[in-house]
């Protein structure tokens, strides 16, 4: 028991530690009011409900609100992909709690689980709970029952937890076997596309939270908490962090690399430099996944319910294109994880320039990514015909979007998007433009001749807004310092 309340004792402290860190790089009042943004968003829809659930069934409702929970674990459950980073990473002079194994008799894995269930009361008092929490607060106005609400709460929370311990476990098995995570993902594809194929049984029954919520079976409730407590043992148990004691040999390389960026001038080395960066810190293959996996997501997601539940939704090949330039902002994050950029406080090099070098760098993955991404759909879905102008709304919205996420963030994305202030002009400047993309794709096969000019001339004002957002940068970040 006194190793229970020691461990308790340890998450709280890293629960004031998560706090304090972002109070400072954001504020204290700016951090905690990001829930309060979610709670009146999640009011807003309960409102809406009625009219919501007469186009949409509620067991539809329900798959789509829990495959996006479990889509929203699996996102930040990669713990052992990123656990050796913040280990060893420093902020400016500040230490984390998760380095005291470097300094005391301590276990990494004691350490470590303590900073995983942090992680999950962290994400679910700020995102989960407000979520509930404001169709909570809608039961005056739409009668739902407050037991129905905290049913709901539960099979969430539930969701959530199924895909963060099973990202968590995966990013372990990829960190210490890289053949059997292959070989293991290999396997679980080719069984579910033959059990689709055979329409051996419904693929939303293995989502058991999901199952919980249809049914309440007691069964199902066993079966999720089993689970989530077998997956996240696993992934402690096998956890495998080296802290900074280790090293490697890398051939001298830079010289070279920087010639292959002399086309972006006077961005070339700081290019260069961030290139070696990610393929010394494998942070490569994330990236990409980062980038491609939510719009597989999507393009899957979309085929389930049309396909599947038989929903007809009027989308097609600029309906993901648009998607594109929203889910780059998540390479410009990945990209500010590389490093602490703050050694650079001592060379002749601005904050403006290491973001438009971040800015640059992404360009490349999206320009590569994103054109091989619209072609293979494109053919899946027999719509090549439509491709040169979703090439078009995909390179100008990844060019708005980033942009302006790099024109209000800097180097901190991660952090100062918690920040309401910050989001509510990011929502302000991109959403609007997203949405007009959105709905105009919907409506493109009604008039062609009249939506396609529409469509070109709103992507030419993303553009310019996308250069002026650039040219901005300087303004915004030139007197900046790279210290925390």
């Amino acid at each position: 028991m006194n190793a229970v309340g020691q461990h308790l004792r340890l998450v709280r402290l890293m629960m004031s530690e998560e706090l304090r860190l972002n109070a400072g790089l954001i504020g204290r009042v700016q951090f905690l009011l990001f829930p309060v943004m979610i709670l009146v968003f999640s009011l807003i829809l309960a409102l809406a409900s009625k009219q919501l659930l007469v186009a949409t069934p509620l067991d539809q409702m329900y798959v789509i609100l829990h495959a996006l929970l479990f889509t929203y674990g699996l996102a930040v459950g990669g713990f052992a992909l990123m656990g050796e980073r913040i280990a060893n990473r420093r902020f400016g002079q500040v230490s984390l709690l998760l380095q005291t194994p470097t300094l005391l008799p301590v276990r990494f894995r004691t350490i470590f689980l303590a900073f995983y269930v942090k992680d999950i009361i962290y994400y679910i008092l700020f995102t989960i709970a407000p979520l509930v929490a404001g169709i909570a607060l809608s039961i005056p106005m739409t009668g739902f029952r407050v037991s129905s609400v905290l049913f709901l709460l539960l099979t969430a929370i539930l969701s959530f937890l199924l895909g963060i311990s099973l990202s968590f476990s995966l990013s372990s098995v990829y960190v210490r076997w890289r053949a059997g995570f292959t070989a293991l993902l290999g396997t679980v594809g080719a069984l579910l596309t033959a059990s689709y194929l055979g329409k051996w049984f419904d693929i939303t029954q293995l989502l058991p939270s999901l199952e919980l919520q249809r049914t309440a079976d007691l069964w199902y409730l066993l079966l999720s908490a089993a689970l989530v407590v077998g997956l996240s043992a696993f992934a402690v148990l096998t956890l495998q962090v080296r802290f900074g004691s280790s090293s490697r040999l890398f051939d001298a390389e830079m010289l070279e690399t920087n010639r292959s960026f002399e086309f972006a001038r006077g961005s070339g080395t700081l290019m260069a430099k961030d290139w070696i960066d990610l393929k010394r810190s494998r942070t490569l293959g994330p990236v990409v996944a980062a980038y491609v996996g939510p719009l597989l997501f999507l393009a899957i997601l979309f085929w389930f319910v049309e396909g599947i539940i038989q929903v007809r939704i009027p989308i097609n090949l600029i309906f993901y294109s648009a998607m594109i330039g929203f889910f780059s902002v998540s390479i410009y994050g990945w990209l500010n994880l590389l490093d602490d950029p703050s050694f650079l406080e001592v060379l002749p090099v601005r904050v403006s320039d290491m973001v438009k070098t971040k800015v640059l760098m992404l360009s490349l993955f999206a320009l590569a990514l994103s054109t091989a991404f619209l072609i293979v759909l494109g053919l899946a879905r027999s719509e090549l015909g439509l491709l040169p102008l979703a090439l078009l709304v995909g390179y100008s919205s990844t060019a708005f979007m980033v942009c302006g996420t790099a024109y209000l963030t800097g180097l901190r994305t991660n952090s100062y998007l918690f920040d309401p202030r910050v989001l509510a002009k990011f929502a302000l400047m991109c959403v609007p433009p997203l949405c007009m993309l959105v709905i105009l794709s919907f409506n493109y096969a009604n008039n062609e001749a009249f939506f396609g000019p529409v469509i070109a001339g709103l992507c030419f004002l993303l553009v310019c807004g996308g250069y002026l957002l650039y040219r901005g940068i300087d303004r915004r970040w030139g007197r900046e310092s790279f210290m925390f």
